[in-house]
């Protein structure tokens, strides 16, 4: 009940700052009230490897409303220069698991080509103009529009973004708040933290039904306290190549990207839905070097309309591979590699509710350790979309 009250005073509280904004705008601010409902239907098999048990695959149902549901308001001034967007994530699982959350919350001030943009907000390296039509699964276990298996998303930081654009072509700056310092001490004893932003630089070049915005982040943390002799700092890049072209009712994304330690920052926030599995991230040997995990992927995806009725499908991979993972260190692999894929048919019922049957299917591929598989796990079901 307490998470529940928590929900209505969030929705309460921007109902009326827009109410209130809308009443005291003299000449007059525009304010427009926006909202989505995102509920998912369906069924969830995971393979005995991912089970608690260890013996049994495991399927179950869920009717989950994700986070990715929101209530928002759009506020621009009088002489369009300026504007804010201030939205809050709403979701429900089982358990009356309710919960609020903040999703953006920035402002904007634009003049001439360029624009400025500081709050809570994406730094566009990995739009979210290249997503897959992937979106059953996102309040069940941290399935999202390939995020983690292919697609790379900057994740929503707090941050400060230049952007210039003029024609087809375009670039931005963004200095990130670095999501690896909230990271637990690694190692354990030490003080993590960050002497300078993380910094994402994304490129545009748009021509008709083509879109590219290829981009490059980097990130460095210290660690106070680690012994005499140990490296005392790790850092995270990634560079991306994602691209979009769309030709009458087809629609093709795709985007490959390389880097080290990339799931702590460019991971979408569902690093989670990974499990066990290898993430991208520094480790360090017995003699306190940092060793870099490196990761190279990307993913392909087509969709195809057919009036209110889209055909989609798509695959991912991401490849992981760290000094540490050697024969002479024990480990029965030197990589590791999971792949996914999909299948869906996306339906306009209306302009503001669609529905979506879908099929997933995730292979965590072979552990680095044992050489046995991690597992497998698939989704199946509809998500119902209504956007305001």
């Amino acid at each position: 009940m307490k998470k529940l009250f928590a929900v209505m005073v969030a929705v309460m509280a921007l109902v009326a700052f827009s109410a209130s904004a809308w009443a005291q705008a003299a000449p007059g601010n525009t304010v427009v009230i926006g909202a989505r409902i995102w509920q998912d239907l369906g069924y969830q098999n995971l393979s005995k490897e991912l089970t608690t048990n260890k013996k049994d695959d495991v399927t179950t149902a869920f009717t989950n409303l994700t986070t990715s549901s929101y209530f928002n308001a759009l506020i621009t001034a009088p002489d369009k220069t300026t504007g804010a967007k201030i939205e809050f994530g709403l979701g429900a699982k089982i358990g009356n698991n309710e919960a609020a959350s903040l999703r953006y919350a920035y402002g904007w001030w634009k003049v001439g080509n360029c624009k400025l943009v500081a709050g809570l907000d994406d730094s566009l390296l990995g739009s979210l103009a290249f997503s897959a039509k992937q979106g059953l699964g996102a309040g069940q276990n941290a399935k999202l529009l390939m995020s983690e298996w292919g697609y790379i998303y900057s994740s929503r930081q707090p941050l400060v973004r230049f952007e210039y654009e003029a024609g087809m072509f375009g670039f931005s700056i963004a200095a990130v708040q670095p999501a690896a310092q909230a990271l637990p001490s690694q190692p354990t004893g030490t003080d993590i933290y960050a002497s300078l932003p993380r910094f994402d630089i994304t490129g545009k070049i748009q021509a008709g039904g083509f879109l590219t915005m290829p981009g490059f982040g980097i990130g460095t943390v210290k660690y106070q306290g680690v012994a005499a002799g140990w490296d005392d700092s790790a850092t995270m890049w990634i560079a991306l190549l994602p691209v979009k072209y769309t030709a009458g009712p087809f629609t093709v994304k795709a985007n490959i990207f390389t880097g080290n330690n990339t799931d702590i920052e460019w991971d979408g926030g569902l690093s989670a839905g990974l499990g066990a599995a290898p993430k991208s991230v520094p480790l360090f040997d017995a003699k306190g070097k940092v060793k870099d995990t490196k990761a190279t992927g990307g993913f392909l995806s087509a969709e195809y309309a057919i009036g209110q009725l889209t055909l989609v499908a798509g695959y991912g991979m991401v490849k992981s591979e760290n000094d540490l993972w050697t024969k002479a260190n024990g480990y029965k692999n030197e990589d590791y590699t999971r792949n996914a894929w999909f299948v869906g048919l996306p339906y306009d019922v209306t302009k503001n509710f669609q529905v979506g049957p879908e099929f997933a299917y995730y292979n965590y591929g072979d552990n680095v350790t044992t050489g046995k598989e991690y597992g497998n796990e698939w989704l199946l079901g509809l998500y119902f979309k209504f956007v305001f």
